[in-house]
């Protein structure tokens, strides 16, 4: 083979290397082009995703004008237990502008619209909730606990503010617990403060006398989860840990309500939430 023909040769397989290179990226640029656009990166902190869907966050205002972040499903809880915190008496007599006052509207706040945090409105949440509500009373048998698991643990993984209800009384009254469920009550952070701050009042309301072990231990539990909520998000909680967490937390402290051991656990979330 001559120079001439070994040149042409390399010509030839070089145009033939660099047409399957181009029409390899002219296909790329086509599938990319089919696939839907996601949101712009600058849109994305005051947006939230429906679905597949992404809209801006005041694409859904109620008739006040006010935000309302509507669920993509219809949503009609199970619930198990009221869950109301004890609020101090005469607290309706008190001026709007008492930090007091301030701290308990927003507490009803939050308690009225989880969504304003974000979450995912997860389609299968109802499903899953149902299954488990009302709490039950006890395990079975082992099979009984990894079937309770076995619908725990996706539904924490969903962080859908319409759960909390549901993984609250399981964490903090029921009889089985998951590692899952407290990191999932914790990363959906202010929603979940409303429906823990009830357990802190059970054993305010029982005293050491009959507060029972699982009372106890769902007190421990939610001063635990609270200690770590409030630190991350002191802004939005607006004077609830200064005004409604720690005072009772605090009352909880004095003699006659816990032994020395539960004392301790109250004590450590103190020491948390004032850091």
């Amino acid at each position: 083979m001559n120079v001439k023909t070994l040149i042409s040769a390399i010509c030839i397989l070089l145009a033939i290397c660099l047409a399957i290179y181009f029409w390899g990226e002219w296909e790329k640029a086509r599938f990319d082009a089919s696939l839907p656009t996601p949101p712009a990166a600058e849109e994305q902190p005051g947006g939230h995703w429906h679905g597949d869907e992404w809209h801006a966050d005041d694409a859904h205002e109620n008739d006040t004008g006010e935000t309302e972040l509507i669920p993509s499903v219809d949503w009609q809880p199970s619930t198990g237990r009221p869950h109301e915190a004890v609020k101090p008496e005469g607290l309706d007599a008190l001026d709007a502008d008492d930090p007091v006052a301030k701290a308990w509207a927003k507490l009803d706040y939050i308690a009225d619209n989880p969504f304003a945090w974000g979450g995912n409105a997860d389609s299968r949440t109802a499903a899953l909730v149902q299954q488990l509500m009302p709490p039950i009373d006890g395990i079975e048998s082992e099979a009984h606990a990894e079937e309770i698991g076995g619908l725990l643990y996706p539904l924490a993984e969903r962080r859908d503010p319409r759960s909390i209800e549901t993984l609250v009384a399981y964490e903090c009254g029921g009889p089985i617990g998951l590692a899952v469920v407290r990191d999932a009550l914790v990363a959906m952070g202010p929603p979940v403060v409303p429906h823990l701050i009830p357990y802190l009042d059970e054993a305010l309301e029982a005293g050491e006398g009959s507060v029972g072990e699982t009372s106890r231990g769902g007190m421990a539990t939610a001063a635990n989860i609270l200690s770590q909520v409030g630190p991350q998000h002191q802004a939005d909680l607006g004077g609830i840990v200064e005004h409604i967490i720690l005072p009772k937390l605090e009352l909880l402290l004095a003699d006659g309500v816990l032994d020395d051991f539960w004392k301790r656990e109250v004590k450590e979330a103190i020491a948390r939430l004032k850091r």
